[in-house]
């Protein structure tokens, strides 16, 4: 149509604006418009990485199977997180601190949490397991603290603060 439109205008348009009469020589047969180009399919969207919708119980029954955790040690693990929940908030929530300083405060809590780990888990294999996965996990941990979502959970009526043992699934 487009093709058309253009023959029109080229050749019909000027030949009356100038007032020429007359038979209009027809342009030389053009080959036919080539068919319109189909763009590949986009490729299927990439997995999602680890931890993008992180639920804490995921990630802590990812870490007992790959390191065959006991419950005791399970246990220990899940209150480390929880204990440095806390203050690993109001590290993220602090906009005085200067990223660079919210990194480095980030980053300590985290050296005093895997060495109280390492000193659990009692293994060079174990430990390198547990970094290998808790460094794919990292920054969807951080997202996660930052919502309060390490946050030790709320004693029961009655129960004594912190004695809470459930692990539950942050939201």
């Amino acid at each position: 149509m487009k093709l058309l439109c253009r023959v029109l205008f080229v050749t019909v348009l000027p030949a009356m604006a100038t007032g020429v009469s007359g038979a209009v020589t027809p342009l030389p047969a053009q080959p036919p418009a080539p068919s319109p180009v189909v763009a590949p399919a986009p490729p299927p969207l990439a997995p999602e990485p680890p931890g993008s919708h992180l639920k804490f119980d995921d990630y802590i029954n990812e870490l007992t199977s790959a390191l065959k955790l006991s419950d005791d040690e399970k246990k220990a693990i899940v209150s480390f997180y929880q204990s440095d929940g806390t203050q690993l908030k109001a590290i993220l929530d602090n906009d005085s601190l200067s990223p660079l300083e919210q990194d480095r405060q980030v980053s300590d809590l985290r050296a005093a949490r895997n060495a109280k780990i390492d000193a659990l888990l009692g293994s060079t294999d174990r430990m390198a397991a547990f970094l290998k996965i808790e460094a794919k996990y990292r920054v969807a941990l951080i997202d996660l603290a930052g919502d309060g979502g390490l946050l030790p959970p709320e004693a029961s009526p009655g129960q004594a603060p912190g004695a809470a043992t459930s692990t539950q699934t942050p939201s």
